[in-house]
């Protein structure tokens, strides 16, 4: 509905052709299902032990260490992508749980991974110049 003031008068001018009120339901519950749906996803993303080590430690690690932010996330990109084509959640969650604990063989582990992606991230980098 538009509302129009003139000569401090108030006009309601309603749309050319109104939504009744079963279209209105159906929509708002469209919204609120899909809007529900994106929710339970970052939730269960969140959770996610690949989503916990780039957030935690892929990313702030490798800014620590120098690299840019912009360079970090994509070298944490490949590393999170190459983690999920070898290890499934469960494995990947022992795998990190055991870096967590200090476990000199995961650390390696996570380290080879990075190690790969940085390399072929920061050759483009440097090729593209």
């Amino acid at each position: 509905m538009e509302v129009r003031r003139v000569e401090n008068k108030i006009l309601y001018i309603t749309p050319k052709y109104p939504m009744n009120k079963t279209y209105k339901l159906l929509v708002g519950t469209i919204l609120l299902l899909g809007l529900n749906t994106v929710s339970l996803a970052q939730k269960a993303d969140a959770a996610s032990p690949f989503t916990q080590f780039y957030n935690n430690n892929c990313v702030p690690e490798a800014t620590k260490i120098g690299l840019t932010e912009a360079e970090a996330i994509q070298i944490c990109n490949c590393t999170v992508t190459n983690l999920k084509q070898k290890y499934s959640t469960e494995a990947f969650a022992t795998l990190y749980a055991q870096y967590r604990n200090g476990d000199n063989t995961a650390r390696r582990t996570l380290t080879r991974y990075g190690e790969t992606c940085s390399q072929g991230v920061l050759d483009d980098i440097l090729w593209q110049e």
